[in-house]
């Protein structure tokens, strides 16, 4: 007998944007107006506070310049610069907390839309048990068609749940190089027997290039560092579901020019025509061991992507990497990421993420759409 499962419990219900406003407002010491006059794109000149806010969050040993972070990636006043616009709460002479926006054009069923991705949050220790968080999220949503949200740690997690549609998880799937890592955290007396990991890696071995014999034929992939301004980005022909459109100019500018973590990129071709492209990162994990992590990826099918999977994992192993690590949303990337050999973490709740608009109805026609959500549009590293 098959169980019926049971509906998902719902959301808490979050006041209304003026309403948690005026609440937001007398916790913070403010009345509503000047809660709402404080809130403004950031310039050049709030740089210096935004950036002694966000030393107050960032882990300790941050590698990247954070100035030049932040000018890469926002306007801050400047024409034709950045991404989207970080917002600034003023309040008792001191930005309180910041919230940026990242431009999100859209296809659904052959409409063009632009909305928002919302990212950097912060909020001050002492405004954090005040909704402030909700209450920036739910002012970005009355600026944009529709605003999505990633969930990176247990705060933005919690808005996300609380405040948007719910998407598919983003869920971990690994292709280990290397079982001693992982051996080690299960069962450390057969990880300090030499020869029983050498057996391993070396099936492992044989595992990898007979995966590789089964790899599509009729592409050729090469490392770039310049991109086509006029390319757009591959993706699978007639598939359904949200795509984002992205141009040759900004994956340059978003992949390639990025001061807080550098990729490497590399293109796929099927004949002369650009059939997928995909960006990764080498990464230490806890104990300071390489791991390859793909952050992006575009495709015009799954024989493509398939190609660029085994791409990353010769790298890898040129780089004597521990494991290849991918989040995957979408089930047919996941099936692809199965024929390459990744294996899907059995612990693994997924990272949650959402969409949310002021109609109803578009709202509706966005979360029931199939998204294929990259790292790209995950802000977790660093906080």
């Amino acid at each position: 007998m098959t169980e019926t499962p049971r509906p998902a419990a719902p959301a808490p219900r979050v006041p209304a944007h003026d309403k948690l406003g005026r609440l937001v407002a007398r916790s913070l010491g403010l009345d509503e107006p000047a809660l709402r006059e404080g809130l403004r794109p950031a310039t050049l000149d709030d740089l210096p506070a935004v950036l002694a806010l966000r030393r107050e969050h960032l882990l300790p040993g941050h590698q990247w310049d954070d100035d030049a972070y932040l000018r890469w990636r926002y306007r801050l006043g400047r024409e034709g610069a950045g991404f989207g616009e970080l917002w600034c709460l003023r309040a008792h002479g001191r930005v309180l907390a910041t919230i940026g926006v990242e431009d999100l054009p859209v296809d659904i069923e052959g409409q063009h839309l632009t909305g928002a991705q919302v990212m950097d949050l912060l909020v001050r220790p002492e405004a954090q048990e005040s909704g402030l968080g909700i209450w920036l999220n739910q002012a970005m949503l009355a600026r944009h068609d529709f605003t999505l949200a990633v969930g990176a740690n247990t705060n933005s997690a919690g808005i996300v749940r609380r405040l948007f549609e719910p998407l598919a998880p983003r869920l971990t799937f690994t292709h280990p190089l290397d079982l001693g890592p992982f051996v080690r955290r299960r069962w450390p007396a057969l990880a300090a027997t030499p020869l029983a990991m050498r057996v391993a890696n070396a099936g492992l071995a044989l595992r990898r290039l007979a995966l590789r014999g089964r790899r599509p034929r009729g592409f050729t992939v090469a490392s770039t560092t310049r991109l086509d301004p006029t390319l757009a980005a591959p993706r699978p022909r007639a598939a359904a579901g949200v795509h984002l459109r992205h141009s040759g100019a900004y994956l340059q500018r978003r992949l390639l020019d990025n001061p807080r973590r550098p990729l490497s990129l590399r293109v796929a071709r099927r004949g002369d025509t650009v059939a997928g492209l995909i960006a990764w990162a080498v990464e230490a994990d806890d104990l300071g061991r390489p791991e390859l992590h793909l952050v992006d990826w575009h495709h015009d099918g799954n024989e493509a992507l398939l190609v660029l999977l085994h791409e990353a994992l010769l790298e890898a192993a040129a780089r004597g990497c521990t494991c290849v690590r991918v989040l995957l949303q979408d089930e047919a990337s996941q099936r692809v990421a199965a024929r390459a050999g990744f294996l899907p973490s059995s612990d693994d709740d997924g990272r949650p993420c959402g969409v949310q608009s002021r109609d109803a109805g578009l709202a509706a026609r966005l979360a029931g759409a199939p998204w294929a959500l990259t790292d790209l549009h995950d802000d977790a590293d660093g906080f």
